[in-house]
């Protein structure tokens, strides 16, 4: 049986290094948070599952395109979600929520607009 892999488009590439970032981002994060309070468990998971989702971005696994939707979303909802709560109603505060939401949208038009992207997740494609 041969195994045939599957390259990595350089875009790709690029938004994997993205989705890292963020989920990196959510580590340094973390130590400033109260620990077990919800911000916490949210950047936990947060860097958990953007983890998650950078393996399979940068492994080409054929789950790894609707992960990555999915993942984008929950960030997206979980931001709006903030947005509605007592303690974000100052301008400094509301910046990190909305600089999330324009993340998450930019990722997902990214990977719903842009045409060559979700065909190498296909599991029957071998490029």
């Amino acid at each position: 049986m041969k195994i045939t892999r599957r390259s990595r488009p350089r875009s790709i590439t690029t938004f994997a290094i993205f989705e890292l970032m963020g989920s990196l981002g959510c580590l340094v994060l973390l130590p400033f948070t109260a620990l077990g309070s919800r911000d916490f468990i949210a950047l936990l998971l947060g860097a958990l599952l953007g983890f998650v989702v950078v393996y399979g971005l940068w492994t080409v696994q054929f789950w790894a395109y609707w992960a990555t939707v999915t993942y984008e979303c929950s960030e997206v909802l979980y931001e709006l979600y903030l947005l509605t709560r007592p303690e974000y109603r100052s301008v400094i505060h509301m910046f990190g929520p909305i600089f999330g939401i324009l993340m998450s949208a930019l990722a997902l038009g990214y990977l719903f607009l842009d045409r060559s992207i979700k065909p190498v997740f296909n599991r029957t494609a071998i490029l």
